[in-house]
């Protein structure tokens, strides 16, 4: 086995080293870095987690390492392993901090006393049930191991923090995606009358779209495609789900000074005639 050369001790559970291509890593460990300073090395065998983040993630992390027992650090990776299994994909690395952070600042609250309700449980339960599901795992999981009552209003929490590795949007961002959807859907309702079933798989394709419509929105990154000619075709086809797109256009100028153009328009009419026959 090889060694680690110390190149800063961030507490006695953890020093930062360089890997094989010189880029940093945070080693963790019981005690590894006990009586220990930079320079010297450390047998490879001792180390229990390696983190190897960008150099964009690399300090903030190291921050959070510093401060925080080791523990979190070891059970937030376990969570995202969970998460990215049950979510079918890789997360932004940037999960290692904001969950890890989460988890650790919570922990403090309900040891104070301090339960925070989410206002937006409802929300997250509808519109991103995936990523709620897995919070829901993430809850249990931090129950069993650091015996806090994490419920329903924490687990929407971490289902943001999903969200917000998925999307690539910072968690701000994610209340105004979350907001949009909502304010989208309060729309369809309006026009036609009718509640949403969340159990079909035209709602479920639907609320996929406009996540992804409203990422696109929070980004700055739209269709640039003009397919006004099958957008004709469609508007004929479907004129009550095209009026109803246009109702969303204007308050997406209202609220974010743009314009859907020709493609925006075509899927999302698709996508409400689509939700509203079923």
């Amino acid at each position: 086995m090889g060694v680690y050369i110390i190149r800063r001790i961030l507490n006695n559970n953890a020093f930062v080293s360089t890997d094989e291509q010189g880029k940093e890593i945070v080693v963790m460990g019981k005690g590894i870095a006990f009586q220990h300073t930079s320079g010297d090395r450390v047998p490879q065998q001792r180390a229990e987690q390696v983190f190897r983040l960008s150099e964009e993630n690399s300090g903030r992390f190291q921050e959070l390492a510093a401060r925080i027992p080791m523990s979190y650090a070891v059970l937030s990776e376990k969570i995202i392993q969970q998460a990215e299994k049950r979510l079918k994909g890789p997360l932004n690395e940037s999960i290692y901090i904001t969950i890890t952070d989460h988890i650790y600042s919570a922990a403090q609250r309900y040891r104070d006393g301090l339960v925070i309700k989410n206002t937006m449980l409802w929300e997250i339960q509808r519109y991103y049930p995936d990523e709620y599901a897995a919070g829901l795992e993430a809850a249990a999981t931090v129950r069993e191991a650091l015996d806090l009552p994490f419920a329903e209003d924490e687990a929407a929490f971490l289902a943001l923090h999903f969200v917000n590795a998925e999307l690539g949007v910072e968690i701000n961002q994610v209340y105004e995606v979350t907001e949009l959807i909502q304010s989208v859907c309060d729309i369809v309702r309006r026009h036609f009358s009718m509640e949403f079933d969340p159990t079909s798989m035209a709602y479920y394709r639907f609320i996929t779209h406009v996540k992804f419509f409203a990422q696109r929105l929070m980004l700055g990154s739209y269709y640039e495609e003009d397919d006004s000619e099958l957008l004709d075709a469609i508007r004929a086809k479907h004129p009550d789900a095209y009026a109803c797109t246009r109702e969303i256009t204007d308050l997406i100028e209202q609220k974010r000074g743009y314009r859907l153009g020709s493609e925006e328009e075509l899927y999302l009419t698709v996508h409400i005639a689509r939700v509203t026959k079923h």
